[in-house]
């Protein structure tokens, strides 16, 4: 879990920067969502997110509102899967959090997370000119194996 710890405190540290820029108050409760989400998989639902809050005793209301305050601070990154999805999805996004890939079937909307090491070295080491990559989601979209092999099977 030490790699959850260290996301959650880099998210923190990003939280409480944003806060202090936008002169805004400290609030524990937003710390306690901010955790919630560290924990949760990745990628995630506000429903998601609201169900594990309830342990914690906090209204939906605040949910959403700190949701919104995280999206603005640039911390939690909603995305669209591209398939027609009507509920969108989360994404934590922290200078440790970790880059990926992920290949999404435009049919089914099967998703699968790929981690590969030359991927990531390809893109964290090709330069930029001001600008320094942290992190990163590569989204591709194409047609599954199952897929595919329904379509041969009904011609």
């Amino acid at each position: 879990m030490k790699e959850a710890e260290d996301i959650y405190k880099a998210a923190q540290a990003q939280l409480n920067a944003y806060v202090q820029a936008h002169e805004m108050r400290r609030s524990q409760v937003r710390n306690m969502v901010l955790e919630q989400i560290c924990r949760l998989p990745q990628p995630f639902t506000a429903a998601q997110l609201e169900e594990v809050c309830k342990a914690e005793r906090i209204s939906t209301g605040t949910v959403y509102n700190v949701l919104h305050v995280l999206i603005e601070a640039s911390l939690v990154r909603p995305y669209d899967r591209g398939i027609g999805q009507t509920v969108t999805e989360y994404e934590l996004v922290t200078e440790v959090s970790r880059s990926h890939m992920q290949i999404i079937c435009r049919k089914c909307g099967r998703r699968t997370f790929i981690y590969d090491k030359a991927l990531q070295r390809l893109v964290m080491e090709r330069p930029y000119s001001n600008f320094n990559i942290q992190n990163y989601t590569l989204v591709v979209y194409g047609e599954c194996k199952i897929c595919r092999r329904l379509a041969v099977k009904r011609k």
